[in-house]
């Protein structure tokens, strides 16, 4: 790793002190990220190549997408969840695995399969991120579909055998953005957030804050090795409040419309998404009409110990344009 680093004239030190931390592991190698479109892995990427980090390879499922990103330093290889046949090649020669957390149907039922390939491969340390208490018996959060697969996922990776690190974090900032942005940036004033959140109190993390722990955690592994991290905001928010922040930032006024959770669902069901899709979001609404996120005890402090400053504010996160993906500006 040491010669990579003298053959192009960089200093391990220089990247360490760009991406603000002390002891960055010489034999960290070259990372593979699962998706380089996604607002977490984009953000991984990003601070990883501008802070001069040459090893960095993102899985896409249609390379030529990401010549924008080639064109930062990554390098780009054919990869498909639903084909593992693309898992050797994507792999070849990698020393750490950031998985982030793909939204399609059915994905974990090769994700064994590609552990399997990573252990193949040589890689040395795991890195996957995915939602709040997937692994927490009896949590609210086992009601959804998806955070079940990723429980099932998470538990298969800590019986793997490989050294490993698994990110939790609660509902992203850029969620509004990303689902319903398109919406929201019509020309029809006002524009109108639809959910069935009761109103309540809602934990969302800035996608920014979960990127930064996750480079930490792969530029630093020894460090990190068997942790579990639970990453929240400071404090809940309410979709209202949501909307105020997005209409300061879109510059037109958008209103919160609070439905009945049996509305909402068969709205979701006219906007054409695949039913499995549909069970998904409605049931994390169920789960925010329940208040369970406006609990203090909900919050954890683990970005303020791994980063050293407290989460961002939705204001901090909004305001922080500069990695953001296309489906969030």
């Amino acid at each position: 790793m040491s010669d990579i680093f003298e053959s192009i004239g960089l200093s391990l030190k220089k990247i360490g002190e760009a991406l603000g931390i002390a002891n960055m592991d010489p034999e960290a190698g070259l990372i593979f990220i699962t998706g380089g479109n996604g607002p977490i892995g984009h953000r991984v990427a990003m601070r990883l190549l501008r802070a001069g980090y040459p090893q960095v390879r993102l899985g896409a499922h249609h390379p030529t997408t990401m010549e924008d990103m080639n064109k930062e330093g990554a390098e780009i290889a054919d990869f498909n969840w639903n084909r593992p046949d693309t898992f050797e090649k994507a792999l070849a020669g990698v020393k750490s695995v950031l998985c982030t957390a793909p939204y399609i149907q059915n994905w974990k039922e090769n994700f064994v399969p590609f552990l399997n390939a990573c252990k193949k491969a040589g890689v040395k340390h795991f890195v996957k991120i995915y939602f709040y208490h997937a692994r927490v018996s009896g949590d609210p959060f086992q009601n959804v579909p998806l955070v079940r697969d990723h429980g099932d996922c998470d538990e298969a990776l800590v019986r793997s055998g490989l050294s490993y690190t698994i990110i939790s974090a609660s509902h992203l900032m850029s969620n509004p953005l990303i689902f319903q942005g398109r919406e929201l940036r019509k020309d029809e004033k006002p524009a109108v957030l639809y959910g069935a959140s009761a109103n309540r109190g809602i934990n969302y993390v800035s996608p920014n804050d979960v990127a930064e722990v996750a480079v930490r955690v792969l530029m630093e592994p020894p460090a990190h090795t068997s942790k579990e991290y639970t990453l929240t905001g400071e404090k809940p928010i309410t979709e209202q409040e949501v909307c105020q922040v997005l209409s300061d930032h879109l510059k037109k006024p958008i209103m919160y419309v609070d439905q009945p959770h049996h509305t909402f669902k068969d709205g979701e069901k006219l906007s054409g998404d695949p039913e499995w899709m549909v069970e998904d979001l409605t049931t994390l609404e169920m789960v925010k009409a329940s208040g369970y996120e406006a609990d203090p005890g909900f919050a954890t402090k683990d970005i303020e110990k791994i980063c050293g400053h407290p989460p961002e504010t939705f204001n901090e996160y909004i305001l922080a344009t500069e990695y953001m993906v296309k489906d969030e500006m």
